[in-house]
């Protein structure tokens, strides 16, 4: 049998399949487009991003087959024996793409997050029966209002809060819940902000954390030299610069290792599964609060005093500068909403916990190598 996957080239989906190797499946079908290279030769460049070495490499390349799919088209754009062809040789079918946006528009996003798992559920209705649909979809969904319900109604502030990636992930789990329906087994996946303290290539797929490293970068890249060196240093004489930063002082949010979620995800598929959808969280036992995010930055910039607050009047150059890097993070509540899923204590409790997220872990998980002040 052949594990079927999708989203392999990504932060979350590299380590996947690498998990998946190391731990004896036999063949995977990876799924997905060839953009301005081939399929293949960017999963192997992933897969060595993530830390594989040359030996693992060479045996993914005899075990891993690229299979070119649209993920918006019917039947994948494959042709109809193809894609029966691939259907009824998956023992399991991981959907893991999706653009992981915090800006994007839902419809901007819906032929991935959406049309793409109607198209995944088609192809597993190809797969022999009892074999597992798993898909992979966030923490924070399910606590937007569904629509037209009372809560969105009495709540407009409530339901606008949600980001286009957070409700087509939503609409996307409906969509497996009701292709499931008490007849084909599936597990909805909630990984919460997904992070890792190791070092990131800047080739390599990222996570948001590391992203925002990034932005810090070219952030300092772009500022007079005078002021760098204001920002990466304290110098006698000199206050520290006041930054305001526009967010919620009261948001949390739920940031889990991505070695944990993989390791739950693999122990998760190796359980059996009764037909229907079952929901299991993914997520860090600890809340992570907005202030603390900030701390972990301004232990990288000694020379600024950040002010985290709901409203900033008349910014200066830098928090012109600062603000729309932050405002993902800090503009939205992430922590995890997990009351309506299966406590994975209970399904694995012999999972080890996921470290301990704090401020050496998030500056570690910014990923960014900032320039020495002169």
């Amino acid at each position: 049998m052949t594990v079927v996957m999708t989203g392999a080239t990504g932060f979350l989906g590299s380590r996947l399949l690498r998990a998946l190797l190391a731990a004896g499946a036999g063949r995977v079908a990876v799924l997905g487009r060839d953009g301005r290279r081939p399929l293949a030769e960017r999963v192997t460049d992933a897969l060595r991003a993530c830390g594989a070495d040359e030996g693992e490499l060479l045996r993914a390349q005899e075990r891993v087959t690229a299979v070119r799919v649209d993920l918006a088209r019917p039947r994948l754009g494959l042709t109809p024996d193809a894609h029966r062809w691939l259907g009824e040789r998956a023992g399991s079918i991981w959907h893991c793409a999706a653009p992981p946006s915090l800006v994007d528009t839902e419809a901007s996003l819906t032929p991935v997050n959406v049309t793409g798992t109607c198209r995944l559920t088609e192809l597993a209705d190809h797969a022999p029966a009892g074999v597992p649909f798993l898909y992979v979809s966030t923490a924070c969904v399910s606590g937007d209002p569904a629509p037209h319900s009372r809560e969105r109604r009495s709540s407009p502030a409530l339901a606008d809060a949600f980001t286009g990636y957070q409700r087509t992930k939503r609409r996307a789990e409906e969509v497996v819940r009701a292709w499931a329906d008490g007849r084909r087994p599936a597990l909805v996946l909630r990984p919460s902000v997904l992070a890792t303290d190791r070092p990131l290539p800047d080739t390599a797929a990222q996570q948001p954390l590391s992203t925002l490293g990034s932005e810090l970068r070219t952030l300092l890249d772009h500022v007079p030299a005078s002021l760098r060196g204001l920002l990466l240093g304290r110098r006698a004489g000199f206050p520290r610069l006041r930054v305001r930063l526009l967010g919620d002082p009261s948001a949390r949010m739920n940031i889990v290792p991505v070695e944990y979620a993989v390791d739950a995800m693999l122990r998760l598929a190796e359980l059996p599964h009764p037909p229907g959808a079952t929901t299991y969280p993914l997520v860090h036992p600890a809340e992570t609060p907005a202030r603390s995010l900030v701390a972990a930055v301004a232990e990288l910039l000694p020379g600024v005093e950040l002010i985290l607050q709901p409203a900033v009047d008349r910014p200066n150059f830098v928090e012109r500068k600062i603000n729309p890097v932050l405002a993902g993070l800090l503009h939205h509540d992430w922590r995890s909403r997990a009351a309506d899923c299966v406590p994975l204590g209970r399904i694995l409790p012999d999972l080890p916990g996921p470290a301990s997220v704090d401020g050496a872990y998030l500056r570690a998980a910014m990923n960014v190598r900032l320039p020495v002040s002169g």
